[in-house]
């Protein structure tokens, strides 16, 4: 694990505040930047589908969560979105080298940051330093959040519990990479820029507008794209018919351009990058010393098509589970348990609420998870089996085209 930085989290928050409030004296609402980027989209001749709002999901709420919904009934392969390439915030390079972090679309959008209403992606920076607060995910976590979850994870130095939880290599790489691969500054706001790539950006791109869509799969999953690293504009079309009041959903691991992801990428992975605990369907994959294990997780409707609380396996990833992997599960189901009563059974007052909440969150969701699993391997029902040689042969799908591995 890389060792984490010592910079004072309080006083390096209340920078940054100060700079953004001191760039936006009087900060618009959710409401004001979606028109503001739809104004701009149109104007750089995109297109939003007039079926489609941004919206609280209870209008009447102004607390409730803004997303981007349906407003009316939307056939498969309508088009919903298509964000022109002038709109595109990327390296500014002609070949940029791709890696975990991609350095150059980093500074390219700290350059633009600064400029605020003088960059040509000003509608876009405006959204983000007035609606993405630092600190979204684990990396740009306070001190005690970090502490508290690396000890609950089991992870390095935490002295616990001998088993390391998922994440718990290293939970909150991202600030360490901007420093050390991209030569970074220790700028509150160049750090920001830094996390805001990686929650928002596919691979080297920031895409404005499509990125406000919310991740889910499953049947939730109801877009489709074209390559977004192409030379074309970015086309994002109905997957399925969508009724009207639907959320729409995009995919961050099983996505059009998510490639590896779909083997390689799951709930954990999500709540490093992203900082949320996924909603069902969740993905669990494990690789660790030769360990090769994982399963995709579901909720059963019930007759009225409605969440049922009953969580069943629906696929085994790599293969059927072995001994050694119910024996896994098994003793982490117990060290979580242990957690729950030592760890997390007294609020720590000292760790931020909605980093106390997604720590409990996660904790929640990996016993849940892990008995399911195991439950299923008692039981002994049958369970499909799914391999990156079944996903080999869709690479070149074109995007209109249905992935049955998407439908858990």
């Amino acid at each position: 694990m890389k060792v984490l930085r010592t910079l004072p989290i309080l006083a390096h928050f209340l920078h940054l505040s100060h700079h953004l409030c001191n760039a936006n004296a009087v900060k618009k609402t959710d409401e004001e930047h979606a028109a503001a980027l739809i104004a701009w989209l149109k104007k750089e001749g995109g297109y939003f589908n007039s079926k489609l709002e941004m919206r609280r999901v209870d209008p009447s709420d102004p607390t409730s969560f803004f997303g981007m919904f349906a407003n009316g009934s939307i056939p498969k392969e309508e088009m919903l979105l298509r964000i022109p390439t002038s709109m595109v915030l990327d390296s500014a390079e002609e070949d940029p080298v791709l890696a975990s972090m991609t350095c150059p679309t980093v500074r390219n959008l700290n350059k633009q940051l600064k400029l605020k209403d003088e960059s040509k992606y000003a509608p876009y920076v405006n959204y983000l330093l007035d609606t993405q607060p630092p600190g979204s995910i684990p990396s740009g976590w306070s001190e005690n959040g970090k502490k508290l979850l690396t000890r609950v994870l089991g992870g390095e130095k935490s002295g616990d519990f001998p088993i390391p939880l998922p994440l718990s290599d290293d939970p909150f790489p991202w600030i360490d990479e901007w420093h050390d691969s991209c030569k970074g500054s220790n700028d509150p706001l160049e750090e920001y820029g830094a996390l805001i790539v990686i929650q928002r950006s596919w691979d080297d791109v920031l895409i404005p507008v499509f990125d406000m869509m919310s991740h889910r799969n499953g049947h939730w999953l109801n877009t489709m794209h074209n390559d977004v690293h192409g030379d074309e504009d970015i086309e994002v079309k109905a997957k399925r018919d969508i009724e009207p009041n639907e959320q729409i959903y995009t995919s961050y691991n099983m996505c059009e351009n998510c490639g590896g992801r779909v083997f390689t990428y799951g709930t954990p992975e999500i709540l490093r990058e992203y900082g949320f605990v996924e909603q069902m369907p969740q993905s669990w994959i494990f690789h660790d010393d030769g360990f090769e294990f994982g399963f995709r997780l579901g909720e059963k409707d019930n007759e009225n098509s409605e969440p049922s609380g009953i969580y069943v396996v629906t696929d085994w990833i790599f293969g059927d589970p072995d001994n050694d992997d119910v024996e896994m599960l098994n003793e982490m189901i117990e060290q979580i348990k242990r957690t729950k009563e030592t760890i997390l059974n007294v609020r720590d007052k000292n760790v931020p609420d909605s980093e106390w909440q997604t720590i409990t969150n996660y904790i929640d969701a990996m016993k849940l998870a892990f008995e399911v699993a195991v439950q299923a391997v008692g039981e002994g029902y049958e369970i499909p089996v799914i391999s990156e040689d079944d996903d080999e042969d869709d690479d070149d799908e074109d995007y209109y085209e249905e992935d049955d591995h998407d439908e858990l």
